[in-house]
């Protein structure tokens, strides 16, 4: 089916549905999905009581059985459902003029008019959807294939301009099998493989190991004593699930005297505002690099390749859409 095909059939028959339970805990993930209800709601305001009657209508809020329970039931609820709008309060402040929706008396949230909307809040809506696979997977391949690029140029633009930044992954200009892949890379950063790991990847497999991009910067002589950073990038929500695959690569090669380093890539965002650290940082670990959304947003200025792009035409259709779902 091709793209536009898709993008038919997906808005003549919207269904925004959370799908599954998230812990409650993770309300930056119930944040998002408060985002994705007002983006579809366009110009109407989008308050607690609506999100509150949509958890209730899916599920995600269920009712007691004693009347007695269900009275302190709705406290807890309400109480909630109020931690998520501080969280989509905070995301106005942490992202300023990069915020893509207005905020009004801290408890309603709508979609920016579309003359306000810049190429920076659209590629903000980009990554909330990237995020939101649950909702969007009709177009997962492009989504993630895409963010890959977008993380790309994101940290082309991190690294001092006298980096080499390569991808590895769905976009990647090295081709073969996956062995093949490997060794031109490790060519290309001057170590040497380490045939004992290397021969216990299949022959036939041509998957990147872990590796999506990476980037190193290089002295002028020839020895593989260098910044390196290799990097993984995950838009699924057990996306920590997959921090550990770019380090199968200090196997794969010799590094000189200095290992990798390894940086994660995901579409969520995991700033906590409040207390100057990352939501789920107990999945982050203690050696790895974090691009979520706030980082990933900071550093694109050129938009050039991303309005290009397939999914930058479901981000502009899912700004004209005009159903209130709500």
């Amino acid at each position: 089916m091709s793209f536009d095909n898709k993008l038919k059939d997906y808005f003549a028959s919207v269904n925004i549905k959370l799908s599954g339970k998230p812990a409650e805990h993770l309300t930056h993930i119930y944040a998002d999905y408060v985002e994705i209800v007002s983006l579809f709601s366009n110009q109407n305001y989008v308050s607690t009581s609506d999100i509150l009657d949509r958890f209730r209508d899916e599920g995600i809020i269920t009712k007691k059985k004693k009347d007695d329970e269900q009275a302190s039931e709705n406290d807890k609820n309400e109480q909630w459902i109020n931690t998520i709008f501080q969280i989509v309060n905070e995301r106005e402040y942490l992202y300023t003029a990069d915020y893509p929706f207005d905020i009004l008396g801290n408890n309603k949230i709508k979609l920016k008019s579309q003359d306000q909307l810049t190429d920076k809040n659209r590629l903000y809506i980009f990554l909330l959807l990237a995020s939101s696979l649950n909702v969007f997977g009709l177009f997962e391949s492009e989504l993630t294939s895409e963010f890959e690029l977008v993380c790309y140029h994101a940290l082309a633009k991190y690294l001092p301009s006298h980096a080499t930044v390569k991808s590895f992954g769905k976009n990647s200009e090295y081709t073969g099998s996956a062995t093949e892949k490997i060794i031109k890379l490790a060519s290309d950063l001057k170590v040497k493989v380490n045939d004992d790991f290397l021969n216990k990847i299949s022959a036939k497999g041509n998957q990147e190991r872990g590796l999506d991009i990476i980037g190193w910067i290089s002295f002028s002589d020839d020895v593989a004593n260098h910044f390196s950073l290799f990097c993984q990038c995950a838009c699924g929500k057990e996306w920590y699930k997959k921090i550990t695959e770019t380090r199968r690569y200090e196997r794969y090669y010799k590094f000189y005297c200095n290992k990798p380093s390894h940086a994660m890539f995901i579409p969520y965002s995991l700033i906590n505002f409040q207390d100057s650290d990352f939501y789920q940082a107990d999945e982050l670990g203690t050696d790895t690099l974090l691009f979520e959304r706030k980082r990933i947003l900071n550093y694109i200025e050129d938009f050039t390749f991303f309005n290009a792009l397939d999914s930058k035409k479901l981000v502009d259709d899912c700004i004209d859409f005009e159903e209130d779902v709500v």
